[in-house]
């Protein structure tokens, strides 16, 4: 009987033991599971930030491993280099990217492990031909990471400063060649009769107020720069505007024996902008209508209001009319259709750009519809402003 109890009891000790080695294993293995699941979190999270930065990065990035894999891209990779829109990892960079340039560098790079740079130009000779810059950075492991940085508009934009900087000079030196020229004649010449120097002397004046009004303009496009610079706290009433416009303009239509058809409604259209922005905007228009029309012709103003949140502009011609590619050019800064005109009639070539600076700082809209010997439509869309509210009975007490 003793016997059968040490026995029974050595039995139930040793089944205890193993029960609590099982339990220590169970915990040490599920404290081991809990550890390993809060490292793949853990990694997880890194990823989706990797994957976060790689997404809103500006350039294109492209991940390569050592086998010349990639491995990760971002959006922008895609977009510049023409990427499927499918999952690509893994798939040979060869393969997905044609940039002969870009396979050389890479293989120096993993061979050299020495970060490499070069430029690239594609659909070279194309109106829009993009312009890369590239770099490949090694990383451990002998991977690589693919940095492409579009700089076409960096480029574009270069351009066109040096465009702007040739044509300002040049509208410049035009009208100051010509007052040095009429004064060195005056100067040289003093038995020249009165008629012929008072000729020489409008002249003079005519060229300087033409540098009077390129300057100004000028100083209008700089101005523009700082959107903020035409709000006004105050709504401006357009209509005001058109009619004042409309009045300084009139003797150059009688001048020209053009007729002026204006197109009012009754009631204020206002708009958040300083008046004399506006002013600009009108004048400009209503300006470049009459110049562009023949004798006997018909420029028609039209003031609309387009269903309560902006009001519609229109300047309609009977004059020369525009081609396909002028209509697309014609907000251009110092471009003219027809040169000698517009300098015979005292054109700046910034007036209908001083019109798109201002209506897009002002957050509205404007094109052109035209046929060539039939007219043009300029028009523009501006937001309405709310008119001040008017004060209670018990504000005015």
């Amino acid at each position: 009987m003793t016997t059968a109890l040490i026995a029974s009891t050595f039995l139930l000790a040793a089944a205890a033991w193993g029960w609590h080695r099982s339990a220590v294993a169970r915990r040490a293995a599920l404290e081991a599971l809990r550890e390993r699941a809060e490292s793949v979190a853990a990694c997880s999270a890194e990823v989706e930030r990797l994957r976060a930065g790689l997404s809103g990065a500006s350039d294109g990035l492209i991940v390569v491993d050592e086998r010349g894999l990639v491995a990760a891209s971002n959006p922008a990779a895609r977009d510049i280099a023409n990427l499927p829109d499918q999952d690509h990892r893994g798939a040979r960079i060869e393969d997905l990217v044609a940039w002969p340039k870009l396979h050389a560098a890479l293989r120096r790079c993993r061979d050299d492990h020495t970060p490499q740079k070069f430029e690239l130009e594609i659909d070279e000779g194309e109106p829009h031909a993009r312009r890369l810059s590239v770099r490949c950075q090694p990383l451990p492991g002998r991977g690589a990471v693919v940095g492409i940085d579009d700089q076409s508009r960096i480029r574009r934009l270069e351009s066109l400063r040096r465009d702007f900087v040739a044509n300002v000079s040049h509208e410049l030196k035009t009208p100051l060649t010509a007052i040095q020229g009429f004064v060195e004649t005056v100067l040289d010449d003093p038995e020249m009769s009165t008629p012929t120097r008072t000729r020489f002397l409008e002249r003079i004046a005519q060229q300087t107020q033409r540098l009077t009004t390129l300057v100004s303009d000028l100083l209008t496009l700089s101005r523009l720069d700082d959107d903020k610079a035409i709000m006004s706290p105050e709504p401006v009433d357009m209509v005001t505007v058109i009619q004042d416009a409309v009045r300084d303009l009139m003797p150059i239509a009688e001048r020209e024996d053009l007729e002026m058809v204006v197109e009012l409604p009754d009631q204020q259209l206002l708009v958040r902008a300083e008046q004399e922005a506006l002013r600009q905007v009108a004048g400009n228009l209503i300006d470049n209508a009459l110049k562009y029309t023949p004798e006997r012709g018909v420029v028609t103003l039209r003031l609309t209001n387009t269903g309560g949140e902006a009001l519609r502009l229109e300047v309609v011609d009977t004059g020369i009319g525009l081609s396909k590619e002028d209509q697309e050019r014609v907000f251009e800064r110092f471009y003219r259709v027809d040169r000698a005109r517009s300098r015979q009639l005292g054109g700046t070539g910034l007036g209908l750009s001083i019109v798109k600076n201002t209506v897009l700082n002002l957050g509205g809209e404007m094109g052109v519809k035209s046929e060539v010997g039939v007219g043009s439509l300029f028009w523009i869309q501006l937001p309405l402003a709310q008119p001040p509210a008017e004060p209670t009975p018990d504000a005015a007490r």
